[in-house]
């Protein structure tokens, strides 16, 4: 989900406001030219047939609209999908329930008890994906199976890490919400690429807009890995588009699809059609885009809680410990450019570290130090801001023998754009429970 994605990254989010004067930032002369107007086509039909050139098509899933679900619905019975299609990587199951999924897709019995917990025990704590309509998509897919021969039916892979709520229970502990997108790009590795299999991704755009400004998304990683593999359709929005633009994508058919390269769409600037986290022209984000409503997209709230639920009272608890990690992991130690000093404001969160470890006398943690990508020499910068870190909490009573600090180098930015508020982010450190897994990189598992 990128807005929590983007509130982990401990920064704050500046609203973009436009005025009129922005109207007028796409030239005349670009929406005049019908010769490089896209080519609009059904968008079951435009995705089915990108099937024939690219082992991978990444869509856009928009968290709590009703037209993403209904796409879905279109896609899974267009003539030619099943069959062409093997795999469909959602964004809102947990890992530790592939078999869970895996039986309840193939049309066996599994009880809703034990099912839930694909969509309730991801990293998320929004709440968003307890909505009915993700529970309705896995069912449609489990129907639509039961209709197939078994070597054309659909398996679903579930993206979100394997993360285990209940081993959660400290600040310190690793939520896996930083692996997100490794993960993601992990099973696509092993359960699509390696086996020679095709899949639809079904995922936030944030993570495969290609000028998104987080850094290590899941397009990025893909492109990397799999070369000229990875066909990208976004989902645009008329509701948050500058209007003119908006007034040339209604005499598209619903739902529609249509390449963007070359065209005066593809020229446009992505903030002109409502991608805020991305820059530059829409053809360098994405390939294609999908046109799923003539009004403004509708997007339902995350369900409330109920007030005297146990379900209620965990979420809290994760909610709870989200908060308190920020000080752990959400870029709130900083540092001032090029050196090893600590800013003013970081004293407040490595005092709630200290807190921590003071509470946990058997707590011992890895200190990850980073540096920005415009330093020099940034593996080395970022262990001596994790020495001067762990040297704060010594020098307060801390026994130094359950610190480890190491540097990590600018090899996990969190924002890639030329913002000093955001590059100020990635000169940081980050503490996490000592484990097995714990390092600069994605645990090796996946």
């Amino acid at each position: 989900m990128v807005v929590a994605f983007a509130v982990r990254r401990g920064t704050r989010l500046v609203a973009l406001l436009y005025t009129c004067w922005a109207v007028a930032c796409v030239a005349s002369s670009r929406l005049d030219r019908t010769d490089r107007d896209p080519r609009p086509q059904p968008a079951a039909e435009y995705i089915t047939r990108a099937f024939d050139r690219y082992p991978i098509v990444a869509l856009s899933e928009l968290h709590g609209n009703a037209e993403s679900k209904d796409l879905l619905a279109r896609l899974i019975r267009q003539p030619g999908f099943a069959g062409k299609v093997n795999d469909i990587v959602i964004e809102f199951g947990n890992a530790r329930y592939q078999g869970v999924v895996d039986r309840y897709i193939a049309g066996e019995a599994v009880t809703r008890d034990v099912l839930k917990g694909a969509w309730e025990e991801t990293t998320q704590i929004s709440g968003i994906w307890s909505l009915p309509m993700y529970e309705e998509m896995l069912a449609d897919i489990r129907a639509v199976n039961a209709t197939l021969p078994v070597g054309k039916r659909f398996r679903v892979l579930l993206g979100d890490p394997p993360i285990d709520w209940h081993s959660v229970t400290s600040p310190a502990d690793d939520d896996m919400n930083d692996w997100r997108d490794a993960h993601f790009a992990w099973v696509l590795e092993k359960y699509v690429r390696a086996p020679g299999r095709r899949a639809l991704v079904f995922v936030g755009g944030g993570h495969i807009g290609r000028t998104v400004v987080f850094p290590n998304s899941l397009i990025h990683l893909l492109d990397a890995r799999f070369p000229g593999q990875t066909h990208v359709v976004s989902v645009v929005d008329v509701g948050g588009m500058e209007p003119s633009l908006a007034s040339r994508l209604r005499s598209w058919g619903v739902p529609s699809a249509a390449a963007v390269k070359g065209t005066w769409l593809g020229d446009t600037d992505v903030n002109h059609v409502g991608w805020r986290f991305s820059r530059g022209a829409v053809e360098a984000n994405t390939d294609a885009v999908a046109y799923l409503s003539s009004s403004a997209l509708v997007y339902e709230p995350a369900p409330p809680l109920e007030d005297s639920s146990a379900r209620r009272g965990e979420m809290m608890r994760r909610r709870s410990l989200a908060e308190a990690t920020l000080a752990f992991r959400g870029a709130r130690i900083r540092f001032d450019q090029s050196v090893p000093s600590l800013t003013s404001g970081s004293v407040a969160s490595l005092s709630e570290v200290l807190s921590e470890l003071k509470r946990d006398p058997d707590l011992r943690v890895l200190i990850k130090g980073f540096a920005d990508a415009g330093e020099a020499d940034p593996v080395q910068l970022g262990l001596r801001r994790a020495e001067l870190v762990s040297d704060w909490l010594v020098s307060r009573g801390v026994v130094r023998d359950r610190l480890h600090p190491i540097g990590c180098g600018a090899t996990r930015p969190l924002w890639s754009d030329g913002e000093e508020e955001h590059r100020a982010t990635n000169r940081r450190v980050e503490i996490v429970r000592q484990t097995t897994t714990a390092g600069c990189q994605p645990p090796s598992s996946f």
